[in-house]
């Protein structure tokens, strides 16, 4: 058996805690049942599952490395021989297995009473259902305190927080997409459920294509844990994997085109560039998360710069970070769907997606810039104040001004003639880009930059 997980078991399943979560949830259904109320014990029992598993194992799974940092005993477990698939299983599920005790109890009961009232099918949904939205609070709380260990920040409980409220998140998000095709959910008397979800022109049954889904992106949450935990033990991710996650993604929302309305500029927009426009907005979400999220080594560019003046393109590939990837990614989708629209004559709305790419670029390199200037330890948080101040503060005081022109300066605008407004952005992020690039090529690095 895995030794961190046999550890934690040893830990957290004591009889005498054993014996008290299983003698207070009984007593709970018990008195749900002898009160006579309009409360079933199923719900009662949905209730509890939530809160034990959902709400309770989030924190414990946020505090399963961060609480050995705290304790000094992190790196102590970072030279032993477990791997990083032994560390995390062991961490993730080791340090929740006492919410997963009285979460089964919880779904003895929800999973007779559905069998009972609705029939073999519904009782398997169900079943799989809890079990998935539980894996996906857990592991996104654990991968936020990993990302957070990488980036070496302090963890107080305020912090320790966040990464339960990240874990919470997605079991929100998680619910209302379950909601929206569970007859039985909290819902179903306020609206009826879908029946069907139309996705790249199919019509699919949207209780299991919503499953489906969701069990998907737990398994990428819990992909993700692993590769966070090998950077946390020191090991180097491949790209291969965090590609097939961008393809994943973008075939994804990409074929959800029949939910959003097909309206260019010019005219109606295509179902092909829709899905363009979809996989490019998903791929530029996914860039600003993860270049916000993963630190920026300086180190590692100038080491990539020399790799590239040497022809090193394999090591240069070993060494890609997230947002790297995702950025080409979008640069790659944007630039088919700039093509497409002026192939169907839709150049105004080409020329703003033109812009928005350069603004993404403009971005990008805001973040990494404020992060490697010399002494700054809270970059991201500057580059998130720069980024306000540039589509917020500035275009609400050009409006109040009158300089309406002036918008393109800040964000994509509507410009005559149609050319000004792109190359008004990529003046801006050529030359972000340059001072960033002549930052970290400062002090000898300058052939490697």
């Amino acid at each position: 058996m895995n030794p961190e997980f046999r550890r934690n078991l040893w830990l957290e399943l004591s009889p005498r805690r054993l014996m008290t979560m299983t003698a207070v949830l009984l007593l709970i259904f018990f008195a749900a049942v002898a009160t006579g109320s309009e409360v079933a014990p199923a719900s009662v029992a949905v209730f509890l599952y939530y809160f034990i598993v959902v709400l309770w194992g989030t924190r414990n799974a946020a505090t399963a490395v961060v609480g050995e940092i705290r304790d000094r005993t992190w790196d102590f477990q970072r030279l032993s021989s477990l791997g990083a698939g032994q560390m995390t299983w062991g961490k993730l599920f080791g340090a929740t297995v006492f919410n997963w005790y009285g979460g089964a109890l919880c779904l003895a009961v929800i999973v007779a009473d559905r069998l009972a009232h609705q029939g073999p099918l519904a009782a398997l949904l169900a079943l799989a259902y809890f079990l998935i939205i539980g894996v996906i609070a857990q592991s996104a709380s654990l991968l936020a305190s990993l990302v957070a260990a990488l980036r070496r920040q302090t963890h107080t409980r305020l912090e320790v927080f966040v990464y339960q409220a990240v874990g919470l998140l997605a079991a929100s998000v998680a619910y209302n997409v379950w909601e929206i095709a569970d007859p039985a959910g909290a819902l179903a008397a306020q609206r009826k459920a879908a029946d069907v979800v139309s996705w790249w022109g199919l019509a699919l049954d949207a209780r299991a294509f919503l499953l489906l889904s969701l069990a998907a992106f737990a398994g990428w949450l819990l992909i993700g844990c692993y590769r966070a935990m090998r950077l946390e033990l020191k090991m180097q991710n491949g790209p291969l994997v965090w590609l097939g996650f961008l393809l994943f993604m973008g075939l994804y929302v990409a074929g959800f085109d029949a939910w959003f309305p097909r309206v260019a500029v010019n005219g109606v927009m295509g179902p092909i560039a829709l899905r363009l426009a979809l996989a490019a907005a998903t791929y530029a979400i996914i860039t600003y998360a993860m270049v916000l999220l993963e630190p920026k080594d300086r180190v590692l560019y100038r080491r990539m710069g020399s790799q590239l003046a040497k022809g090193e393109f394999l090591g240069i590939a070993r060494s890609l970070q997230g947002w790297m990837m995702s950025c080409k990614a979008t640069y790659i989708v944007t630039i088919a769907l700039i093509v497409w629209l002026v192939h169907d004559h839709h150049l105004q709305g080409a020329m703003l997606v033109a812009a928005a790419l350069a603004f993404l670029s403009r971005d990008v390199a805001i973040f990494v810039l404020l992060q490697t200037l010399p002494g700054q330890r809270r970059g991201d948080f500057a580059a998130l104040v720069t980024l306000l101040v540039l589509y917020v503060l500035a275009p609400a005081i050009a409006h109040g001004l009158g300089l309406d022109r002036a918008l393109a300066i800040f964000y994509p605008q509507e410009s005559e003639p149609l050319w000004l407004g792109p190359a008004i952005a990529w003046a801006e992020a050529l030359t972000v880009a340059g001072l960033t690039v002549g930052r970290l090529g400062m002090r000898g690095g300058r052939a490697a930059a």
